[in-house]
């Protein structure tokens, strides 16, 4: 699909070949209807109508809500609730009308704007309502009956930006309620959302981001199944922080292995295997820290009416890593360090073991202070050279980056932890901004003929 600003430029370079007469007027013709010249002005005075209609609405909206406010106090409870549901419906009602017309996509768009003002109103409408009954309440559990509601909108809809605003909203209310989970003595339905949050995250969002065909709403979900998952066990249980650290990445690089259904499309293998890497990489490197090795976590943070809440969450996302992991294994080249990426599944196996089973010795058998930070520190490097000759086997400027950048991390980290001369600093700084500069006027200068050697399926992670 080639982009507007493309055919709004080839329109006006292929008028001045016509009047030039490198191209006669069969051909013009021709280039015209290939790429929809005519249709140029018509979306472009449909973007106008619609920036206009949307500043009327908002104008309007809040002509409204001044109204409103100025009344408020003198309007009895039973015309705010009527108010409050008419305003709710009529915009969705009206939303969806524009956004289900097939007549022009600015009509469309509108719809789609003011279905995503609906979801704002319908926190609006919950909050309000809630005073006038006198139900007060945390703000985070406001967030999430609001999440729930907006997820229900989006799930029916399939709305790629209902499902984000969805997420959102679930995400900052887990956030916020998290720390008041952690002192919680008797627990209500609200702290039960935030502690089965991972299993949530599974039920709700992963099904929703497959509707709505939305990455932006399965990163989101994957990043918010990650922090609950580690915030859950390291915070509110202070329980298996082996499992908490390690688990998330080794769930969303499986994931790639799920049963190619039409419901499972698009699959997202690509974005959860990027999650998987970056969760990888954020563990590595504060692990690499020699600090971290002499903190430990004091057995009576263990709260036991918690306990079985938690095991329930770690049990059935275990048993779903387990189940997805020997699914990859039945792919047995999957496994074979001999394949074109560094990064691929043996790879992060290993390092997966290697995480799990060194975090374990230090917690239950005995402290590796200096084996620990060491062998966090190899794995870094190796991840971040890995990524670097990804990059340069594939022609991926993303993973070389990305490498590079991890690299240039891990070095100035180090120089910067132990204690080393300011003439050490100053030749490593300089090395490393050498390095950068020749590696990638180097790797610029060579990509095209490495992409063009790639496999035709490698493509897609050239940006």
């Amino acid at each position: 699909m080639t982009s507007e600003k493309f055919r709004r430029q080839l329109r006006q370079e292929s008028e001045v070949w016509w009047r030039e007469g490198l191209i006669d007027a069969k051909f013009y013709e021709t280039l015209a209807t290939r790429y929809e010249f005519r249709d140029i002005e018509v979306n472009a005075r449909s973007r106008f109508t619609t920036i206009l209609i949307s500043l009327g609405g908002i104008l309007l909206g809040l002509g409204v809500i001044t109204f409103v406010a100025a009344n408020w106090t003198v309007w009895s409870r039973e015309l705010k609730v009527i108010l409050l549901m008419a305003t709710f419906l009529a915009i969705n009602v009206i939303g969806f009308y524009l956004w289900r017309s097939p007549v022009e996509k600015g009509t469309k768009k509108l719809g789609a704007a003011l279905l995503l003002m609906g979801g704002l109103t319908l926190g609006a409408n919950i909050s309000l309502v809630s005073q006038m009954f006198h139900q007060s309440g945390e703000i985070y559990e406001l967030f999430l009956v609001w999440g729930l509601a907006v997820w229900l909108m989006a799930l029916s809809l399939a709305m790629p930006a209902l499902s984000i605003f969805s997420v959102l909203l679930l995400g900052f209310g887990y956030l916020r309620g998290v720390f008041d989970t952690v002192t919680a003595q008797d627990l209500t339905i609200f702290h039960l959302g935030i502690i089965h949050m991972p299993l949530l995250t599974l039920a709700l969002i992963l099904p929703l981001a497959h509707r709505s065909r939305s990455n932006l709403t399965f990163s989101l979900g994957g990043l918010l199944f990650s922090l609950s998952f580690f915030f859950n066990l390291m915070a509110i249980g202070s329980w298996r922080s082996e499992t908490a650290i390690v688990l998330p990445a080794a769930l969303l690089w499986a994931y790639s292995v799920q049963s190619q259904k039409k419901w499972f499309q698009p699959s997202f293998q690509s974005i959860a295997r990027k999650i998987a890497l970056i969760w990888l990489a954020l563990v590595f490197y504060v692990l690499s820290f020699n600090g971290w090795a002499s903190v430990s976590i004091p057995e009576e943070m263990f709260r036991l009416s918690l306990g079985s809440h938690l095991l329930v969450d770690l049990l059935i996302c275990s048993t779903l890593t387990i189940w997805l992991w020997l699914k990859l294994a039945r792919q047995g080249s999957q496994f074979s360090l001999l394949q074109e990426r560094s990064l691929n599944t043996g790879v992060i196996l290993g390092m997966l073991l290697l995480t799990v089973g060194s975090l374990y010795t230090h917690l239950n058998v005995t402290p590796l202070v200096v084996l620990g930070p060491l062998l966090f520190n190899i794995l870094f490097f190796v991840l971040s050279i890995a990524a670097i000759r990804d990059g340069l086997a594939l022609g991926s400027r993303r993973s070389f980056w990305s490498g590079m950048i991890l690299l240039i991390i891990g070095i100035m980290t180090r120089t910067l932890e132990y204690d080393t001369a300011l003439m050490t600093k100053a030749v490593v700084f300089s090395a490393c901004g050498v390095g950068v500069i020749l590696a990638g006027l180097w790797f610029e200068r060579n990509i095209h003929h490495q992409t063009s050697r790639s496999h035709p399926q490698l493509q897609e992670h050239n940006s």
